[in-house]
């Protein structure tokens, strides 16, 4: 017993003269500097215009005349096409005459009620017949208002069979010709604006709270046609609503209106995503240190003793390599770790930035 208690009182005195002699020990050290990484998602976009319409008439009829064709430009309050209105010009000459017939009839039995307002004052008349022509004039009036209605009624209806163009763009196609029956539900032609253009792009589900956390998300656009004209812009604007069948939620980038894009065209968008891996950083190669079960490791000073921080291999070359998992500014000893244990005193003689 008394033998065991003596090597257990020199294991100790070793163990601790061990540490004392460790407390002289000088290393070097680097300053960790993480590095601002960003994850570029590149993705094919298409280009849409802010108003791209399909275009039908408002009354149905026979194709009389189309002003445009494919390919042309147009502006807003245009004429593009008319149908064939002999019917509806007829009914508004109807409606006009009945307005007219209905005004003498109304101006009439104004007449009429004036010229016994004075003798119903003097009790020449009965009361009854002032009552009866003050009717007359209130239903003449009544007639006359509803006769004028019909006459907006059927203007609108002479103007419906004009198609206009709604704003300012280019004439995409043209789907009808001269002769053909359309109607309300006919998409005559297509009309697509050549301003407010926008590059639309499906972005995968996984990047959906990167991009939701972020105040702004750079884009870069560049058309397929042209890899050297690049546009740098951002992230205009995202629908939350994710779709069922891609998995995937949409992203819109407006373009400016200097843009050599037009719509229907394809461009290539790198998205710049802030990195949802923790911060990278250089150090020496001689910093790392590899265990047997392949993980890697490197040693800090932190109030003059040594910690281990376990650490991911990102990529190495000659003489550098790029970790994740160093604190910033943590003092990094860059030699000798294949000696050094958690705990162990050191002194720090040099240091670097990493």
């Amino acid at each position: 017993m008394r033998v065991l208690l003596i090597n257990l009182l020199f294991l100790s005195l070793t163990a601790s003269s061990f540490y004392a002699t460790a407390a002289s020990n000088d290393v070097e050290v680097v300053y960790a500097k993480q590095q601002s990484k960003s994850l570029e998602l590149t993705l094919s976009g298409n280009v849409k215009a802010q108003n791209d319409a399909q275009l039908a008439t408002q009354e149905s009829g026979v194709v009389q005349s189309i002003m445009v064709d494919a390919g042309d430009s147009v502006t807003k309050g245009q004429v593009l096409l008319t149908l064939d209105d002999s019917l509806a010009v007829i009914e508004l000459a109807q409606a006009q005459a009945q307005a007219s017939s209905a005004r003498i009839k109304y101006q009439e039995d104004l007449r009429l009620y004036n010229e016994i307002v004075g003798l119903a004052k003097k009790e020449v008349v009965a009361k009854t017949l002032l009552a009866e022509r003050k009717s007359n004039v209130a239903n003449s009036q009544a007639m006359l208002s509803q006769s004028q209605a019909n006459v907006k009624r059927q203007q609108t209806v002479v103007q419906r069979h004009q198609l206009i163009a709604p704003f300012d763009g280019t004439i995409a196609s043209r789907n009808v010709d001269l002769g053909e029956w359309v109607s309300p539900q006919t998409r005559v032609l297509q009309l697509v604006s050549s301003q407010s253009l926008r590059v639309f792009v499906d972005i995968p589900q996984e990047h959906f709270h990167s991009i939701q956390a972020s105040s702004l998300v750079p884009a870069i656009v560049t058309p397929d046609f042209a890899s050297d004209n690049a546009m740098n812009l951002e992230l205009s604007k995202v629908n939350w609503v994710s779709d069922q069948a891609s998995r995937t939620f949409q992203g819109r980038i407006d373009l400016p209106e200097n843009s050599s894009l037009v719509s229907g065209m394809s461009a290539k968008v790198s998205l710049m995503l802030p990195s949802q891996q923790s911060a990278q950083v250089n150090l020496p190669k001689t910093a790392l240190k590899r265990h047997p079960d392949g993980s890697y490791s490197v040693y800090s000073v932190l109030n003059n003793v040594v910690k281990r921080i376990s650490v991911r291999l990102i990529s190495s070359n000659f003489d550098q390599v790029l970790v994740q998992g160093v604190p910033e500014n943590a003092a990094v000893i860059t030699s000798g770790s294949d000696l050094l244990v958690d705990d162990m005193p050191v002194t720090i003689v040099s240091n670097k930035g990493a």
